[in-house]
């Protein structure tokens, strides 16, 4: 499903959900440290976007969830994508509105590309980074095993990225939402969230999550272009 084909109720209802996990204390307590390596047990505990199956071009290319995180005193944005079990290989985009002003082709905003590939008992993933004007950074990560392999059912897939090669600082807000590519055209998109990357000091900020990007707010001005 494309963004807007994603109801207001929903959102609502997501926004909710999403406000009595941060406000439980047990929640916060509960997340463990992301580690990359195709586990996703420590998982349990982070923030976590849902979006409804079955809306997207293809089985393989369907977002179920998208998930963010970071751990104490380590200046890294983890991100996690989770969709229903396939053997097939995912293209994401995660696009990030570095200066939290609603656009998302400038050049100090960042996209990050992934390329998900489930193998026998491992898997491929390869990260790149662009400015939101669609130049090339460098490539941030090439083969590592941090997906599901196709014996695990090749469901989730996971990856960082330095807040120094985002351009950001610890504790600034930003926006973001995630999208799926199915033959060059968008086959799924999240609803754009609002975030603050928890501080060098492992204090987390998590109450200023929103779903500032909710189903009545649509960007159809935004594709890949790179």
């Amino acid at each position: 499903m494309n963004r807007q084909t994603k109801t207001k109720g929903l959102s609502l209802a997501i926004l909710f959900l999403i406000w009595v996990s941060l406000v439980s204390p047990a929640s916060v307590k509960a997340a463990a440290n992301i580690v990359l390596d195709g586990a996703f047990g420590d998982w349990a505990g982070q923030i976590c976007i849902p979006d409804p199956a079955g809306d997207a071009a293809s089985l393989e290319s369907d977002l179920l969830n998208f998930c963010f995180a970071n751990n104490p005193d380590d200046p890294t944005a983890y991100f996690m994508v989770e969709r229903p079990s396939s053997k097939g290989w995912m293209e994401i985009w995660l696009y990030l509105d570095t200066n939290n002003n609603g656009l998302y082709q400038e050049s100090a905003d960042r996209r990050v590309r992934v390329s998900y590939k489930p193998q026998g008992n491992h898997s491929s993933v390869d990260v790149s980074l662009y400015t939101g004007s669609g130049s090339f950074l460098g490539n941030i990560a090439t083969g590592m095993d941090w997906g599901e392999s196709m014996h695990d059912d090749g469901g989730r897939v996971e990856w960082g990225v330095s807040l120094d090669s985002l351009g950001l600082q610890a504790g600034q807000p930003i926006r973001m939402y995630a999208q799926t590519m199915l033959g060059g055209t968008i086959s799924d998109s999240t609803v754009e969230v609002q975030w603050s990357p928890a501080n060098a000091l492992g204090i987390p900020i998590l109450g200023g999550i929103l779903l500032a990007g909710s189903a009545w707010f649509i960007h159809q001005r935004r594709r890949v272009h790179v």
